[in-house]
């Protein structure tokens, strides 16, 4: 075997073992704390516990790696979870509309706010962060005005709960909503020309809006659907709770962005993708379910969360760098031989080159 196929063989074989670096660490929390608490953490009672808590989390998880995707930032996931929760409950438990006509109007509030999102950063070219930071603000007050100054809502009606809290396999349908969910993502992520479109953009948009990808129009659909999603998050959490409390917003916001980031260190480096964010919330699940089930002090958690935070974007970061300074080295390579026409971006599975004008030809 030459020098040359050697290397090769030992990067494959690292590059391997980094994908699924976040896997390993998984199992390494989930067996300490098997080991320091046999009789009460690796239980069925624990895990079920665990994935119906995390229900919520991942819809919201999976709803912002749209806009992540496209390079954009949406900070209104969770208030806009809340205020649709607050809507169907407003409607449902004080006004007495039907539940399919309510979960449409909050369906049709989630999109509204994408639409806002997307005039304001797409549009008017407003930063991200702080344009759904100020729509996070609005949808929060709005919440607050629709429940009459942040009254707890109750008395929601049983199919409402039912639509969140029936059993499938032992485990609550809003469980399967979320798993179905990262399926229909990872099926657009990585097959279809709108998956395409979105990492391109997301990656370069200057080459991409040259190749004729819309760019715009690409953006402005990540935020609306992030809007969508994150509403229908909003009815499973109404129903799973059987009461609203308009002022929790604040408390879906932290979880679902370090599990989106987690997720761009496993199984696709640098990328934001469903199955890897799902991967990623279910480790800070077990880890905050370990530290719950010690006796940890509650700040604990907002420790761990943040500070996990912290360390996926950092390594993120450096992934991305490390993808670039890749792709640099590699079209420098290109000169040497068969030139290949126009700007190429990574693909999802093999990691080869294709050009930008395929994805625009495939859109």
């Amino acid at each position: 075997m030459s020098a040359l196929k050697r290397m090769r063989f030992r990067g494959s074989g690292s590059a391997s073992a980094e994908r699924l670096g976040l896997l390993i660490v998984l199992a390494i929390i989930i067996g300490v704390f098997s080991v320091v608490l046999p009789s009460t953490y690796p239980t069925s009672i624990n895990l079920k516990i665990v994935l119906s808590s995390q229900a919520i989390f991942l819809v919201l998880a999976l709803a912002v790696t749209l806009p992540l995707r496209t390079g954009e930032f949406d900070l209104s996931i969770g208030a806009v979870a809340v205020a649709s929760a607050t809507v169907v409950a407003v409607l449902t438990a004080q006004h007495g509309f039907a539940l399919v006509p309510a979960i449409i109007i909050a369906l049709a509030a989630g999109a509204a706010v994408g639409v806002l999102n997307a005039i304001v950063v797409v549009g008017f070219g407003v930063n991200a962060f702080i344009a759904t930071l100020g729509s996070m603000t609005l949808v929060s007050g709005l919440g607050l005005a629709i429940s009459q100054g942040g009254q707890v809502i109750v008395g929601l009606p049983t199919s409402l709960q039912n639509l969140s809290g029936d059993s499938l396999l032992t485990l609550p349908l809003r469980v399967w909503y979320g798993w179905g969910l990262a399926l229909v993502l990872w099926y657009v992520y990585q097959f279809t020309p709108f998956g395409r479109r979105m990492l391109f953009v997301g990656g370069n948009p200057v080459s991409a809006r040259l190749t004729g990808i819309r760019v715009r129009r690409t953006k402005a659909i990540g935020f609306i659907l992030s809007g969508v999603i994150s509403a229908a998050g909003g009815v499973i959490l109404a129903g799973s709770l059987s009461a609203v409390d308009p002022t929790t917003s604040g408390d879906y916001l932290l979880q679902p962005y370090a599990a989106a980031f987690l997720g761009t260190t496993v199984l696709q480096f640098g990328r934001f993708n469903s199955l890897g964010t799902v991967i990623g919330l279910y480790l800070l699940a077990a880890g905050v379910s370990g530290l719950e089930l010690l006796g940890v002090q509650t700040w604990v958690n907002d420790v761990f969360n943040g500070g996990t935070l912290i360390l996926a974007v950092v390594a993120a970061t450096a992934m991305r760098r490390g993808i670039l300074s890749l792709a640099a080295n590699r079209e420098r390579e290109s000169r040497d031989g068969p030139s290949e026409p126009g700007p190429t971006a990574v693909t999802e599975e093999s990691g080869t080159n294709i050009s930008a004008a395929q994805v625009a030809r495939h859109s």
